[in-house]
């Protein structure tokens, strides 16, 4: 426990900060993008999900692409990789949305996301480089604990159950949060954010603030459910599995043991039905 109130690099200086003027232009593309989305779902042509995909796919592009600056310095050199990546992402969202295979496209974002990270050696300080399988496990049994804990608070206090009305749908439903939710939120959140500011303080307000960001993330997602109490549960468990996740991190010094629990616990709440 005691790497957990130790600095990020004890011995190096702070890195200095990057401008601002990319994460204004990244942050201006996804917001266009995802309202061309949003106005071809409300007013164009139906199907309206291909709408939502596009905006869906803009909105995660953009998360990725403020982790790229983040954990680059938005130095010289950004830019393609940073499109490349972005329309990766959309076209993806887009295909997921086309036919029952569509969302296979989701599973080669994280492949897409690697090739372009291993040709930039200094991503590998946000923990991109691999844990073992035994800290995978470990992440997985904390989501799955977190999970667990989520169905029987939400069966045995709210009236939730847990039901699975089409297997194609779960599975279509993990997908999306094995390419593009989880990764997003991994890479920006606890990648990208936590390892820059674990570099400049200690580990508690570092993980604190990482996790709050990743929570007003879920909580700005029409998708989440708006009743009082899901909202209250989702800054909870969000809340513990991205403190569970900067900590596994700070563990392993990878980011595979945090992807890990978040995919074990959202494949218990993609169960959870009114």
């Amino acid at each position: 426990m005691l790497l957990l109130s130790t600095p990020f690099e004890p011995a190096a200086p702070a890195p200095p900060r990057p401008p601002l003027r990319p994460f204004a232009q990244i942050a201006a593309v996804a917001g266009l993008i995802a309202g061309v989305g949003l106005a071809l779902s409300w007013f164009g042509p139906r199907p309206a999900v291909l709408g939502h995909g596009l905006a869906s796919g803009a909105v995660h592009a953009g998360l990725i692409g403020l982790g790229w600056l983040v954990a680059t310095r938005a130095v010289e050199g950004w830019v393609w990789p940073v499109v490349r990546l972005g329309a990766t992402i959309t076209i993806a969202s887009v295909v997921a949305r086309l036919g029952p295979w569509g969302p296979i496209a989701f599973l080669l974002i994280p492949i897409a996301l690697l090739i372009e990270a291993h040709r930039r050696p200094e991503i590998r300080a946000i923990g991109l480089a691999g844990g073992r399988v035994s800290q995978a496990l470990t992440g997985v049994a904390a989501g799955g604990f977190l999970g667990v804990h989520l169905l029987l608070t939400a069966s045995r206090t709210f009236g939730y159950r847990t039901h699975v009305s089409s297997l194609a749908t779960y599975l279509d439903a993990l997908a999306y949060d094995a390419g593009v939710n989880v990764l997003s939120a991994e890479w920006l959140f606890r990648g990208a954010v936590f390892s820059l500011l674990w570099r400049r303080w200690s580990f508690w307000p570092a993980a604190l603030l990482a996790t709050a960001l990743g929570i007003a993330r879920y909580l700005l997602d029409p998708a989440l459910p708006h009743a009082p109490e899901a909202r209250a549960g989702a800054v909870f468990y969000l809340g513990a599995v991205g403190l569970a996740a900067c900590a596994l991190r700070a563990w392993s010094g990878s980011l595979l043991p945090g992807y890990a629990a978040a995919l074990a616990f959202f494949a218990a709440y993609r169960t959870l039905t009114p």
